[in-house]
């Protein structure tokens, strides 16, 4: 837990300072010394770390997480699904794109993608779940707690993004 916390705090701290509504997080990255494996490109466990520094910055900086804890809640990955397209090799510079994009019964969509320019390197689909205090929430009180929440989905076609980012 202590690793994760100093991995994390960093983005908590520039998502904290840039709380302003957005429904939408860019973070900017590198890929480090450190993420690499064998193979010398981001190994694949790093990818759910880097969609979990996005939805961080998404829930603080849309302000999602001030609203949810005053109410009791907490959101939990319910499911998570990536699929690799293109490899990220050491020292490249990418840009994490996450957002939350739909409800689907008790669960939010929140989506990240990977990007270097336009072209999609990696895609992020994970669902959370939210607990209150008296357990799993309803679909309609989910409903509720992520209204005026979601966005478009990224415009992807071919791996590559359409239209304006």
């Amino acid at each position: 837990m202590l690793s994760y916390l100093v991995r994390t705090i960093p983005v908590i701290v520039r998502a904290t300072r840039n709380r302003d509504g957005r429904l939408v997080s860019r973070l900017e990255r590198r890929v480090r010394f450190g993420e690499i494996d064998p193979n010398l490109h981001m190994n694949q466990a790093v990818y759910a770390r880097v969609a979990e520094y996005g939805r961080t910055d998404w829930v603080i900086r849309s302000q999602a997480w001030q609203r949810w804890r005053s109410e009791g809640i907490k959101p939990v990955v319910a499911e998570q699904h990536i699929v690799y397209r293109r490899e990220l090799r050491a020292g490249t510079r990418y840009l994490v794109d996450t957002r939350a994009t739909a409800v689907d019964g008790r669960l939010l969509r929140v989506e990240s993608v990977l990007l270097v320019g336009d072209r999609v390197h990696a895609r992020d689909d994970t669902k959370l779940i939210f607990i209150g205090r008296d357990g799993v929430l309803a679909a309609d009180a989910v409903q509720a707690c992520c209204a005026g929440l979601l966005s478009e989905p990224l415009a992807i076609e071919a791996w590559q993004v359409v239209g304006a980012a």
